[in-house]
This record gives structure tokens, C-alpha cells and sequence, in this order.
């Protein structure tokens, strides 16, 4: 997987492509987790290139939030592949993450 970063007024942006399993979880959990470690509070996964998500990967974003919310930051979502949306779904991540079809749209969260 690769993961591109960006800031934006003030958010940090995570741009990620390809698979977030079991393999590849581990490295994003840390990178994630040093970032809000180092102050990134408002942060925005860009999924438009995330072709799968596993239950490792899915742990690495609710820690994140936890993490988060411990700060009063804030973790919002954009741009899902329609397998990536059904399994959001089917763990109901939709009722506790904020999850926007586009970038722009996702911005206006924070």
C-alpha cells in the first residue's frame, strides 16, 4: 500500500492506494499514530484509491479515533470504492465516522 500525505489548511490528508490488510496495517497504524502523536488532530482518509480494507485495517482507524477523540481531533473519510463502502457498512462504521463521497465535500467537516 502506499500512502501519500498532504496538509491543508490545517488538516492532514492521507491519500491511500491500494490494499490496507494485515500485511500493510501495521506500517499505516504507526505512521497514523505518530502523526497525531506529533499534533495532527483533523485528519481526512482519502479512500479513492483504497481498493480493499481488512479487519486489521479497520482496528488502525478506530484506534486512531480513540486516540483522537482523546484530543478533540477529528477523523473523517472521502472518496470510498463501492467494496470498501459495503464493508464500512456491514461493521457500521457509517453511524460513528464521518464519510463524505468527495474531498471537498469532507473539508467542509472540520
Amino acid at each position: 500500500m502506499e500512502i501519500r500525505a498532504s496538509k491543508e489548511n490545517g488538516v492532514w490528508i492521507l491519500q491511500l492506494h491500494g490494499k490496507l490488510d494485515s500485511f500493510t496495517s501495521k506500517d499505516f497504524q504507526e505512521r497514523l499514530l505518530e502523526g497525531i502523536a506529533d499534533g495532527q488532530d483533523k485528519i481526512l482518509i482519502d479512500a479513492e484509491f483504497l481498493e480493499y480494507v481488512s479487519s486489521a485495517g479497520l482496528r488502525t482507524f478506530y484506534l486512531a479515533a480513540q486516540r483522537l477523540q482523546e484530543r478533540h481531533g477529528k477523523i473523517v473519510f472521502c472518496a470510498l470504492q463501492p467494496q470498501v463502502r459495503r464493508v464500512f457498512d456491514i461493521v457500521d462504521m457509517s453511524s460513528e465516522f464521518a464519510i463524505l463521497p468527495t474531498r471537498v465535500e469532507a473539508m467542509k467537516e472540520f
